[in-house]
């Protein structure tokens, strides 16, 4: 397969090698970043469906996920967060709300679906501005719908749901080839039995909560964490040097869903007129001005925040319960293990050593 272009432009040479023929361009023409956030952002929704059995999305850019969910019925707040006035199928729900986490990370995304798209969904899909898409199949109204968009260039890529790679991988980085065994570790709930606080509140609900956070973890560019709130990723801090950035990072994203969630939207009702991008950026001003850096998250209950590393330091204990979460699911080995136990045990979090270590590059 021959593609537009390399990661860049000015790389103008660039094709994908499949032998298995499982992965194809329905339409568009792919560049490599297509491609990679394709192929990662599949794993990340076949992955996540099979371990929760709902269908998955995630709204992908720069190869990592600027939100994810599972298609859980919308709220009448969310729809009006998210600007939905339709009663969307389970698929069309999960893009949305993934999508929802951070608007105006996700313009300009890439999509990836676990299930046949319908034509809920495409028509969600054409309303944004999207880069191209990842699925299993698309019926034959949806696949018309999504060839129709960025006149007629829209990326279009179908994948075979049964298609297992080999197990050994390789990529070439300054004409050095590396190999590897691939991740293909299998995300269970077995992972989660390790509570070392003196508080454990793990629920059925929490416990999916956390293996969403997991499997998202599992292919987001470390260091990596993610907050997550029913079905869905609400934020997520990842490629940064230190945790503590990470953290804040995923917890402020997380926030600032949250106040959108508060917000009075009757101001949408003056301002009639304006396109979708338009409308995010002023909701986006609305926000700040109604609620600014009000801490809003510490409202909910069941919170969770998962990291794809050891916490070295209690400082992300300290800002996690300022964001009021109560569920933290982290491999530990760090030096001041006893100390981060110690702090979540005086806040009354519960902490789950999951014992693995989920760094993605």
């Amino acid at each position: 397969m021959q593609l537009k272009y390399g990661m860049n432009p000015n790389q103008d040479f660039a094709e994908v090698i499949d032998p298995s023929n499982s992965f194809q361009v329905l339409n568009g023409k792919p560049s490599v970043i297509n491609v990679l956030d394709a192929l990662n952002s599949w794993q990340l929704v076949k992955e996540a469906k099979a371990c929760l059995d709902q269908p998955a999305a995630t709204s992908f850019k720069h190869v990592t996920p600027s939100g994810v969910a599972v298609g859980t019925e919308l709220t009448e707040k969310e729809k009006t967060a998210y600007l939905v006035k339709i009663d969307p199928s389970p698929l069309a729900n999960a893009y949305i709300k993934s999508r929802g986490v951070d608007r105006l990370a996700s313009f300009g995304d890439f999509i990836a679906l676990s299930d046949e798209v319908d034509v809920e969904t495409a028509k969600i899909i054409r309303s944004e501005v999207s880069d191209g898409v990842i699925a299993p199949s698309f019926s034959d109204e949806a696949l018309e719908i999504l060839k129709s968009k960025k006149k007629g260039g829209y990326v279009i890529f179908q994948i075979d749901p049964d298609y297992v790679p080999e197990e050994m991988e390789s990529r070439q980085v300054f004409g050095i080839t590396v190999r590897q065994k691939r991740n293909n570790l299998n995300i269970t709930k077995e992972f989660l039995t390790n509570v070392v606080t003196k508080t454990n509140k793990l629920t059925d609900a929490i416990v999916n909560d956390l293996l969403l956070g997991m499997i998202t973890l599992k292919y987001t560019n470390s260091n990596s964490l993610c907050t997550v709130y029913n079905g869905q990723v609400i934020g997520i801090g990842s490629g940064q040097q230190s945790r503590i950035l990470c953290s804040g990072l995923a917890l402020g994203k997380a926030n600032v869903w949250c106040q959108k969630q508060k917000l009075d939207y009757s101001f949408l009702a003056e301002n009639t007129g304006m396109k979708r991008t338009e409308t995010d950026q002023f909701i986006e001003l609305q926000r700040e001005k109604q609620l600014g850096d009000e801490i809003v998250l510490n409202q909910l209950e069941g919170v969770c925040l998962v990291s794809d590393g050891f916490f070295p330091q209690t400082d992300n204990i300290e800002l996690a319960h300022k964001y009021g979460v109560k569920f933290i699911a982290s491999p530990m080995g760090s030096i001041r293990d006893q100390e981060i136990i110690d702090a979540c045990d005086k806040y009354g979090i519960t902490f789950i050593n999951t014992g693995v270590r989920l760094f993605h590059h």
